[in-house]
């Protein structure tokens, strides 16, 4: 490893700091742009401690600690600066081991950089190992345009300076737009309750959604997965996760009795905090809709489970409580002018040659009219034959759905899109989670959808798991694929520099959709195709970080 790569200095968001990662050299002096209302990133690097390890007179210290300074220069009111350090975390299932390719950073079970955490004063331990801490600036929607000049110290405790750094961060006139696409993480309400030990829908319950919440929509998410019932999602056959159903149901003499005082209070907190469009969970289960989601009912003997893995699909008993339910919902949803904004499931990636996949379709059908289904799906053919009015194609099958293209198309990527394509596990670059947004622009994808903001349990739900001490569901997924946030003190959700990542994905993609508005999407295109030098498609881009900063760059300056 050549010296210069853990000298002091500067870095982009796109390296991963830590022995054998990087793949650029620290500078002293950087460079970066960004609209009003945008965050940038970058990282500044604490070189490791040099010196003799072997001699026991000459012995390098195993760590020491560092002053951090930053400050900066001129007008602040409108700068925010955040300094995070960035912590290792153990990936003991780095990848998919029989589906990978050559573009990974690690294959081997190691701890490597993820965890983002908010320093406690102005002190870290700098130690034998090369590390980073994570800068954000923030520029505000009314930042007058302009250089901002940033400045880093750090001082060892022995009083030995390190040399000083600086971030020129130019902000632009341009303000950065909303994101106008539907943009969902599936967002695990029982994995709250569950971590933290508190009461589903209590008041703890609520204070703690409400501070994942805001991190989900400050980071791009404008979709929600509600639970109307609990999601009959990852969980082993003849399992239960914990119950998150917003709606009380009640067994009566004459049928069922609703209430929506929970999901009332659900949506209230999510129009409050910014989320625009609702995902209802889905209403059989998994990989075939094979039978009925759980669903917990008021009796005159207490509460009990009516429905679950021992309910088939096509029960009568089960299909005349959507009877009821979905027209239910559907009236509330009118009254408060959301169900234009809202798309219901029926089972996630189905099994087209299922016969009660069927069934399901066709009794769920007609109490959805004029309701858009969307659906996790991988043959063109389920669009086909009218079953989705949205297809979500995984972006290692969606070739035949560009060709054919639908009125409307969504793309997912998960732990199975693992060669060629984007995607966002610790073990991979960063750069390749990045590219998916300008991905999403150039094929023109209407929305897009993860499994996983924050699933705290192991493959299946068979156990919980503490997010802390495995980042891969207890070796069930490649390392990262279960969740963005950890869940950290006081109910406060901690980063990852996959959630950061992907936040300036979607960034470029806005900046894209905003360059387009003032100079036409065929211009654009041809600035990408440009600086790309090839055409783009899920499967081939340009490889590395330079092609996305530099053409972010590009654009900034033609939004002046």
């Amino acid at each position: 490893m050549d010296a210069k790569m853990w000298e002091t200095g500067l870095v982009s968001s796109l390296e991963k700091i830590g022995e054998g990662l990087a793949s650029a050299s620290p500078e002293r002096q950087l460079h970066l742009s960004a609209l009003r209302g945008e965050t940038v990133s970058f990282q500044l690097v604490i070189p490791p401690l040099q010196g003799e390890r072997d001699s026991e007179e000459k012995k390098t210290p195993r760590r020491r600690k560092l002053k951090v300074g930053a400050r900066v220069v001129g007008d602040t009111e409108n700068i925010q600066l955040r300094i995070r350090q960035v912590l290792p975390v153990m990936c003991r299932r780095s990848c998919n081991p029989d589906s990978l390719d050559e573009e990974y950073l690690f294959y081997d079970a190691r701890m490597a950089p993820d965890l983002l955490r908010d320093m406690e004063g102005s002190e870290i331990w700098q130690s034998r190992e090369p590390q980073s801490l994570w800068v954000d600036v923030r520029a505000g929607e009314n930042s007058p345009p302009g250089e901002y000049r940033i400045l880093f110290s750090m001082t060892g405790e022995d009083g030995e300076a390190l040399p000083e750094c600086e971030a020129l961060v130019r902000v632009q006139s341009a303000c950065l737009p909303n994101l106008q696409i539907p943009h969902t993480e599936w967002f695990h309400c029982d994995a709250i309750a569950d971590y933290y030990g508190v009461e589903v829908f209590s008041g703890e319950f609520w204070s703690i959604f409400r501070n994942f919440l805001e991190v989900y929509v400050k980071r791009g998410g404008n979709t929600i997965l509600t639970p109307v019932i609990t999601p009959p999602l990852d969980t082993e056959r003849d399992m239960e996760r914990t119950t998150v159903q917003l709606v009380d149901v009640e067994i009566t003499d004459g049928g069922y009795r609703l209430d929506f005082t929970q999901m009332e209070r659900f949506l209230d907190i999510c129009l409050e905090c910014g989320i625009r469009y609702f995902e209802i969970c889905h209403l059989f289960t998994q990989w075939g809709a094979a039978a009925a989601p759980k669903v917990v009912a008021r009796t005159k003997e207490g509460p009990r489970r009516i429905f679950g893995w021992d309910t088939p699909s096509d029960d009568p008993g089960y299909l005349a409580f959507l009877g009821v339910l979905l027209p239910a919902v559907r009236k509330l949803l009118s009254g408060r002018g959301l169900l234009e904004r809202t798309f219901f499931h029926i089972s996630d990636e189905p099994d087209l040659k299922s016969e009660r996949y069927r069934t399901a379709q066709s009794a769920v059908r007609g109490l959805l009219e004029g309701c858009t289904i969307i659906e996790a799906v991988s043959d063109y053919e389920y669009y086909a034959k009218g079953l989705v009015d949205i297809p979500v194609c995984g972006t290692n099958y969606i070739e035949p759905f560009l060709e054919k293209r639908p009125d409307r198309l969504w793309s997912y990527y998960c732990c199975a899109q693992t060669r060629e394509v984007p995607n966002r596990f610790i073990s991979m670059p960063s750069w390749r989670n990045r590219i998916y947004g300008i991905l999403l622009y150039w094929h023109k994808i209407d929305g897009f959808l993860h499994w996983g903001f924050n699933f705290y349990n192991s493959g299946c739900s068979r156990k919980k798991i503490d997010p802390y001490e495995t980042v891969d569901g207890d070796e069930s997924y490649p390392a990262g694929d279960p969740f963005l946030v950890y869940p950290g003190r006081d109910g406060i959700p901690e980063e990852s520099i996959r959630i950061m990542v992907q936040d300036e994905a979607i960034a470029d993609y806005r900046a894209l959709t905003l360059l387009e508005s003032r100079i036409g999407r065929q211009r654009v295109m041809e600035l990408i195709r440009q600086e790309a030098g090839m055409e783009l498609s899920f499967r081939q881009y340009p490889k590395g970080a330079d092609f996305i900063l530099r053409l972010r760059e590009r654009v900034n300056r033609m939004l002046v």
